[in-house]
């Protein structure tokens, strides 16, 4: 393992705590709880402005917030690194989607994210998925993704709610009471919330600087991109569920070279360049895009439908990479900001 994973790990470790108790607390009471998101005044005009911030309105660490959207009150798991001094820049935002069956909780956990944001000093932000959904024995909740059936085949009940617009008032929302930079907005997910990642990176073009699907990515087929997106992804070859090669499912046909392509085309990207990152992982770069946009494919030789990078993700008989994959995908996202200020 390597030192930046190790230290990942640790903190993982450090906040397993709390995300046990907060998990207990969803638990017991069928939804979690936690105070609503006020936005400061002070707070939107700094992250606007570019100046000075005030205090955020969250702790350090973990917290479980509400955004109101569509007249409902949703949830969302912020957390806010450890040593970020309130009153100075604007901060980065990372939106961490969920997959289908599971939780913000478990994402968090899942994704070993919380290192990663202490180290470089972004927030991340787990929202809540609108649709009530049953995965194998994880009883969790499901995204809305416009024309797309769910997991299992069947379609989005009737007068589920728009989790394309509940993302976009998180995001405005979280901007506001965290003093976000809002040229630094980014969106990943795993499997699930990988393929909203897709939708919304397209649909949130002009918000989202860039995103990274985790073993889901897929190009919208009605997609109308406002500008081109930089796109990072990691998928396996031993993807069962979200077969890397496609399959026959509604909501999984075509392969993930082809999203990749597709994205690529979509920006008016250059040839992709196939590299040897490290024994067991090729990379396929698409430069030259649209307004210095990038697409990257990173394929997992032997990667099973997990977090890359996590322990337990390799099917047997293949070893862990070694790379430590969310530094790669800060580095990504650091280096793509939104090339323009939002309107």
């Amino acid at each position: 393992m390597s030192t930046a994973a190790a230290t990942r790990r640790r903190t993982v470790l450090a906040t397993g705590a709390l995300l046990v108790a907060l998990t207990a607390t969803a638990c017991a009471s069928g939804a979690v709880e936690g105070s609503s998101i006020k936005p400061s005044p002070q707070a939107a005009v700094s992250a606007a402005t570019g100046s000075t911030c005030a205090k955020p309105d969250v702790p350090a660490g973990l917290s479980t917030q509400h955004v109101m959207s569509g007249g409902m009150r949703r949830t969302v798991v912020v957390y806010y690194p450890h040593g970020h001094k309130p009153g100075g820049k604007p901060i980065p935002m990372v939106l961490d989607l969920h997959g289908s069956g599971s939780t913000p909780l478990q994402q968090l956990a899942g994704s070993e994210i919380a290192a990663t944001a202490d180290k470089h000093g972004f927030v991340v932000v787990a929202p809540q998925a609108g649709i009530p959904f049953i995965a194998g024995k994880s009883h969790g909740f499901a995204w809305n993704v416009p024309g797309v059936p769910l997991m299992n085949g069947v379609p989005v009940p009737h007068g589920a709610p728009n989790d394309v617009q509940f993302i976009r008032d998180t995001i405005a929302a979280m901007n506001k009471a965290l003093c976000v930079d809002p040229k630094r907005v980014y969106i990943t997910g795993f499997s699930g919330g990988a393929r909203m990642t897709s939708q919304l990176g397209c649909e949130l073009a002009g918000e989202i600087a860039a995103i990274a699907p985790m073993s889901g990515l897929r190009m919208p087929g009605n997609c109308k991109l406002g500008r081109p997106q930089s796109v990072l992804s990691f998928h396996g070859t031993s993807d069962g569920t979200n077969p890397y090669n496609g399959s026959k499912q509604l909501y999984w046909s075509y392969s993930v070279p082809v999203a990749a392509q597709r994205w690529a085309a979509a920006d008016h990207c250059g040839k992709g360049v196939q590299k040897q990152v490290v024994p067991g992982v090729v990379s396929t770069t698409f430069s030259n895009c649209g307004d210095g946009r990038q697409v990257v494919l990173y394929t997992v030789t032997g990667q099973r439908h997990s977090w890359p990078g996590t322990p337990e993700s390799m099917a047997k008989g293949f070893a862990l990479p070694k790379i430590d994959p969310n530094e790669i995908m800060w580095s990504f996202f650091d280096s793509h900001p939104l090339d323009t200020a939002v309107a």
